[in-house]
């Protein structure tokens, strides 16, 4: 893979200060290049191989006439407001069921460009997690910024369309979503991924939210069209007091991603919430990394990852819980639970507690198998062929993440595309 990134040499010389973090994030990346297996955190996933493999070239995007996209993309027949990026690249904006005056949206090319406006987002450049954060920080040319205001409940969802055109093709496309909800605020976002036929990308993300007191966030990702992208998504949440995190994942379509969330529970009685269906074929790799860190008492996590491999797909979750020394009355659970489908697929699972309060309730657990026989028996002997009953069982048992879903309205929606999904897919199951 060619590495081409001398436009950045040229476009980061003005001195200033946002050109400034832009180079010392870039040198950082160099120094320390794409993640592999020799990382800890990247133990299951050598991303370094995967776009060496994968991309002959990578490049920056010319950010000319990259607006374009299908309309047939945009949901039907569902009540929303919309934000449309394409090729990360901020094009529009839609609340058409909001009280405007409500919500400061800007393209993040606007913030950045503005010194007073830059203040505001400053401090989501300097977090450095690892070296594609550094890399975001370095290259990002657009993205979201939202602010809510205090006392405001969106009526309808957000849904924020993430499209990808053919000018996308071999480039490295870094965005930044920034999204800040005032104190009682509330919020229910959905991110889109659909690409252009088969095109080959790389789309490094960060999200940042910051959910004031007793604010609350649901956010749901929907990566379910099958495309040949490859990607990484980092989530950063700060929850303060009495705030809530949803987040819910259908993680089935990029041919890789790795979905890293990080949530901060900074003050009390603050929650999140972290599900996620993965569902796996051909030679797909997904992982999601979690790190849930209780750093205040009376806080409540909960994490539940359901997955079904087929075919030689990869899948693996890590997650961890930290509970620091003043977080006592800390209620955390986590569970992960696999189906390998097949003999050539794998999946790695690696939950780890990390706790340092006396006054806890903490839980996690890992489960790795295949499809119960005796039930595929059970339900041929009722009538249904042995894909019919493979089938079904699959469904019923990702399903469970799928009820976790409090909104009524969206749970419907994902439930509806995880079924053409699954009755899409064909099940060639190896018992063993």
């Amino acid at each position: 893979m060619i590495l081409n990134f001398d436009a950045f040499q040229k476009t980061n010389q003005s001195g200033s200060e946002l050109d400034s973090i832009r180079i010392k994030n870039f040198n950082i990346f160099q120094k320390k290049g794409f993640p592999s297996k020799k990382e800890e955190n990247w133990k299951y996933t050598d991303l370094k191989t995967i776009l060496y493999n994968n991309l002959e070239k990578l490049e920056l995007p010319n950010n000319k006439n990259t607006s374009q996209y299908n309309s047939e993309w945009l949901l039907k027949n569902f009540e929303h407001n919309q934000i449309i990026l394409v090729n990360g690249d901020f094009v529009s904006s839609t609340f058409s069921f909001e009280a405007k005056e409500k919500i400061k949206i800007k393209p993040l090319k606007t913030v950045l460009k503005d010194k007073k406006d830059f203040k505001k987002v400053k401090d989501y450049f300097t977090d450095q997690q690892n070296s594609l954060t550094s890399l975001n920080h370095a290259l990002v040319n657009d993205g979201i910024f939202l602010e809510i205001e205090d006392n405001y409940s969106f009526k309808k969802p957000l849904i924020i369309y993430n499209f990808f055109n053919k000018l996308s093709e071999n480039k490295i496309i870094n965005n930044k979503s920034i999204i800040l909800l005032g104190k009682n605020s509330k919020l229910s976002l959905l991110e889109c991924y659909r690409a252009e036929s088969d095109i080959k990308y790389f789309n490094n993300t960060i999200h940042n939210y910051s959910i004031q007191k007793n604010a609350i966030l649901k956010k749901y990702i929907m990566d379910n069209n099958l495309d040949n992208s490859y990607n990484y998504h980092f989530t950063n949440v700060k929850s303060y007091s009495n705030s809530i995190f949803e987040n819910f994942l259908f993680s089935a379509g990029s041919s890789f991603i790795k979905n890293e969330i990080r949530c901060d529970l900074v003050e009390t009685f603050s929650s999140c919430f972290i599900n996620a269906l993965i569902f796996l074929k051909n030679q797909q790799h997904h992982e999601l990394k979690t790190n849930v860190n209780h750093k205040q008492e009376n806080c409540k996590s909960s994490q539940l990852v359901k997955s079904a491999l087929l075919d030689k797909s990869n899948g693996a979750y890590q997650g961890k819980i930290y509970v620091d020394k003043k977080a006592q009355k800390t209620n955390g659970y986590q569970l992960s639970k696999a189906l390998v489908l097949s003999e050539n697929s794998a999946f790695n699972s690696k939950p780890e507690l990390e706790i340092y309060a006396d006054d806890v309730k903490c839980s996690h657990g890992s489960t790795t198998g295949n499809i119960d026989q005796n039930s595929v028996f059970y339900l041929m002997s009722r009538g249904l062929s042995k894909e019919q009953a493979n089938k079904m069982l699959v469904e019923g048992f990702l399903n469970e993440v799928i009820e976790t879903i409090t909104e009524s309205n969206i749970q419907s929606l994902i439930s509806k595309l995880f079924i053409d999904k699954i009755n899409k897919t064909k099940f060639e199951i190896n018992e063993h």
